[in-house]
């Protein structure tokens, strides 16, 4: 009742229209608009728990209680979650509150120039001038290297890009934005943080707001570490943690979300390793003693899509059959590979690429195995089927000449246990030469198999996927005895430490 009076109130005051002139109806029309912008702008409500959404007091949506602020006085705020959580959107309001004090000097940090000013600053929902009125800008520079939004108390805000530390060198900034820290170089990432600190050494209350999807990089998982030791000291009855933790799902943002985008990142990568990351907003952990570690498939440029590759000059569909069929077997796994030279090479290195085409396995017969091992060699263009044949699987390729006599194959015996013949193949990745090409639910349980692979015999599942990747990646690149390539000098072993 107490709603309806108030809202039966609020409309008794409105001015009767047919009594107005045609200026004083356009005056109010547009004071009505602007009472409704004004109202829209508002950020953080009181209400505990708050959703976000329109109640009494706030018509508009607004911040969700994880999206305000730590109420003590906290160093680091660190917004690790998934895509369309409002990360951006939550940096971008702290930015506008800290601007409130004149005078102010705060820097504006993202992987590059050109994503500072188009995401940071101009982007229409969760950029900076979007989150400010305009009576308050007085003036805003847009020239890459030079992003300056000036605001009328005398407070800058300077964008940079995150390429070189020296790009800070010489500045000092009271608070400071960093925009999806993850995707920073990892090579320079932390010498960027580092260089920042230096340049708020003079801060008063030095502040920097961090807006990221999680990535198992070392310069990420440092500020985490961070976070929970501190934390873990506050629980024990220390004090709150200067590195604040704050982590979400993108379904957290659902109102504001489209229903069919939301619906077809999930269906592509709910259950994925990748989907667990850009979904959830986990920080993926390394396991111990894993010869394949999270940031090896975090890499720039590591998930191309299929039109952009290089010619391949030889192209493997590699076999790591199982030798029973029953409903309890081991998976047949089938891994597509081929290699070649990047359109673009990083820093002067020349090297051959491998790149992984396709990865699957399922319980076949030795039959149904070859027939499929046919039918990918065809699909691919393949050069070769390669099969292992440890534990009488000598007859397959016989059996792959009577399923298709026009596919080539090569037989390969393991000598070695998987760790010692996995870890070269692991080593092409951390050299960042090896690149998984297209929708990566399709290298879920591979990448799945990777990471949590230590090599210890009996105890662990055998990662037939993982085998047959190996096997791949064995033709393609560290095997002495294979063809060189089919035009230039033989490069596949350069680089192997």
């Amino acid at each position: 009742m107490s709603r309806g009076r108030a809202k039966r109130r609020m409309v008794e005051d409105f001015a009767d229209p047919s009594l107005m002139t045609d200026d004083q109806l356009r005056a109010e029309v547009v004071e009505l608009i602007r009472a409704d912008e004004l109202s829209a702008r508002r950020w953080a409500c009181e209400v505990v728990g708050c959703d976000g959404l329109p109640h009494e007091g706030w018509r508009h949506h607004h911040a969700r209680a994880a999206q305000r602020q730590p109420l003590w006085l906290w160093t680091v705020w660190l917004l690790l979650t998934g895509r369309g959580w409002g990360k951006s959107r939550t940096a971008a309001e702290a930015v506008r509150e800290w601007a409130q004090t004149p005078g102010s000097q705060i820097a504006v940090i993202a992987r590059n120039a050109t994503l500072v000013r188009d995401i940071c600053f101009e982007s229409p929902k969760s950029g900076l001038l979007s989150v400010f009125p305009p009576e308050e800008v007085a003036k805003y520079n847009s020239s890459l290297g030079d992003t300056v939004l000036k605001l009328t108390n005398g407070t800058l805000i300077r964008g940079f890009g995150a390429e070189t530390p020296d790009n800070l060198r010489g500045w000092a900034f009271d608070k400071a934005w960093c925009d999806e820290y993850a995707a920073w170089s990892r090579h320079t990432a932390q010498e960027v943080y580092d260089m920042l600190w230096f340049c708020l050494r003079e801060a008063d209350t030095p502040q920097v707001v961090i807006s990221t999807t999680p990535k198992p990089l070392p310069h990420v998982k440092r500020l985490v570490e961070r976070g929970r030791t501190q934390e873990k000291a506050h629980q024990e009855g220390g004090a709150p943690p200067r590195v604040v933790l704050t982590r979400g799902h993108m379904r957290e943002n659902d109102a504001n979300l489209s229903a069919a985008a939301r619906e077809e990142l999930e269906e592509e990568y709910a259950g994925t390793r990748l989907g667990r990351q850009e979904l959830s907003g986990e920080l993926l952990e390394d396991v111990e003693g894993a010869l394949w570690k999270g940031w090896m498939l975090e890499v720039e440029g590591f998930r191309p899509r299929p039109e952009h590759l290089p010619d391949l000059q030889r192209v493997v569909v590699a076999v790591d059959p199982a030798t029973k069929s029953h409903e309890n077997a081991d998976m047949t796994a089938f891994t597509v590979a081929g290699r070649g030279f990047p359109v673009e090479s990083m820093y002067g290195d020349e090297r051959p690429r491998g790149y992984l085409l396709h990865a699957e396995q399922d319980r076949y017969t030795p039959t149904q195995a070859m027939k499929r091992a046919a039918t990918l060699y065809h699909e691919h263009r393949a050069d070769c089927v390669v099969i292992e044949a440890n534990n009488g699987g000598d007859y397959l390729p016989a059996l792959l000449e009577q399923v298709d006599p026009t596919v080539n194959w090569r037989i390969v015996h393991a000598t070695r246990g998987k760790r010692a013949r996995a870890a070269p193949a692991a080593q092409l990745y951390e050299q960042v030469r090896v690149h998984h090409v297209g929708a990566a639910r399709v290298f879920a349980e591979l990448e799945e198999q990777m990471t949590t692979f230590v090599g210890q015999g009996e105890t662990e599942d055998s990662p037939d996927l993982l085998d047959s990747a190996v096997w791949a990646l064995w033709d393609l690149f560290l095997d002495p005895t294979m063809p060189p390539p089919r035009h230039g000098d033989d490069q596949r072993l350069n680089g192997r430490r």
